[in-house]
């Protein structure tokens, strides 16, 4: 049950920032990078290695880049954060806002680098500072919220699996 919401919630943030964000500032950051955080501190692998996978070929395959980037970047960032979470407490409240902050500037760095590196023409590095560094202040801001959603959002699933999955006694014995 929880993979099927993981998958909806991939598939849903791929579509919100592929229809309703795609006029908006190149500020903006990957919508996928808080989530991809959830997953590596919230998760198991089982359950996250098949959204990974699918957000990362889905985002591949629509961005118009190189293959293979963010597939790479989503799985570098959910090893990073697994790595993380065994030297540091998950419960805390400064944990995974700093999580989500590191993920988001290291895959704006990533793509941004991966952009500059196969440009046919020279790129002046010091533009991409403005954008990753406005990119990184909204995952700041934002990125926080969107954990806590994707938190409360499992909580949910879960309790609904409990409640469809519970099982019922006719005899009303306890």
């Amino acid at each position: 049950m929880i993979v099927a919401y993981l998958l909806l919630v991939c598939l849903g943030l791929i579509i919100l920032q592929t229809t309703l964000l795609v006029g908006g500032a190149a500020y903006l950051y990957d919508l996928f990078a808080p989530f991809v955080v959830y997953l590596a501190v919230c998760q198991r692998p089982r359950e996250a290695l098949p959204a990974l996978l699918v957000g990362g070929l889905v985002m591949d395959g629509i961005s118009g880049g190189v293959f293979g980037v963010y597939l790479s970047v989503y799985l570098w960032m959910y090893a990073g954060g697994r790595w993380a979470i065994q030297f540091l407490h998950v419960g805390n409240v400064i944990l995974m806002p700093l999580l989500v902050i590191a993920g988001v500037a290291f895959e704006s760095l990533a793509v941004a680098f991966s952009a500059v590196v196969l440009a046919s023409a020279a790129w002046p590095v010091e533009s991409l500072f403005s954008v990753v560094a406005g990119q990184i202040l909204w995952g700041t801001v934002t990125g926080p919220f969107l954990m806590l959603l994707f938190i409360r959002g499992q909580k949910t699933v879960d309790g609904l699996g409990k409640s469809y999955f519970a099982r019922k006694n006719s005899l009303g014995n306890p």
